[in-house]
């Protein structure tokens, strides 16, 4: 996993070095534990959320302002800092939620992010189509119908979700079929 500054868009990369100073000068042992990730990255960090393994919220794949440069992670010393580290970054005009305390981002990168995505066009990509596949998923997959209801609003947090563990689904069935 990548914790290089220099892998952010440009638009973050100089307020994310200003964080990191700031936080070493309140002498506050900042340490950046991930910038731009892989899509692949992404899965494996989502599957181990999935399974309980993970001590922070991890975005589905496709989710992650980390996937686009947009968002790096940073630690300090103590642990309990990274709220008075988080009002800097929101008051400096960064993305943080203390659901997250470890992740800071391009404000509204994740919001964007959600709100471009569809879960129909999104599974039909993880199946290598790259076409809306949201009808033959209703009553085929368990749990879809309830969460995505053709022409309702969704929480984009429960579709994202859904949508993240469908293709966790179909990758893993693609390699079960692939492996005989």
């Amino acid at each position: 996993m990548a914790a290089n500054l220099d892998l952010l868009v440009p638009e973050l990369r100089d307020a994310a070095r200003a964080l990191v100073d700031a936080a070493a000068r309140a002498r506050l042992q900042p340490r950046v534990t991930s910038t731009l990730r892989s899509h692949a990255e992404q899965v494996r960090l989502y599957r181990r959320f999935l399974a309980g393994s993970g001590g922070f919220p991890v975005a589905p794949p496709g989710q992650s302002a980390h996937e686009y440069g947009q968002a790096f992670d940073m630690v300090v010393s103590p642990m309990e800092a990274l709220a008075d580290v988080g009002y800097t970054w929101q008051t400096w005009g960064g993305g943080w939620n203390p659901g997250d305390a470890i992740h800071f981002e391009l404000p509204g990168a994740t919001a964007a992010l959600q709100k471009s995505f569809d879960l129909a066009t999104e599974v039909g990509k993880a199946m290598g189509e790259g076409v809306n596949v949201a009808g033959p998923l209703i009553g085929s997959i368990p749990y879809v119908e309830s969460t995505l209801k053709v022409g309702a609003e969704h929480d984009p947090y429960s579709t994202a979700s859904l949508a993240a563990n469908i293709y966790l689904w179909l990758a893993n069935l693609r390699g079960d079929c692939c492996r005989k």
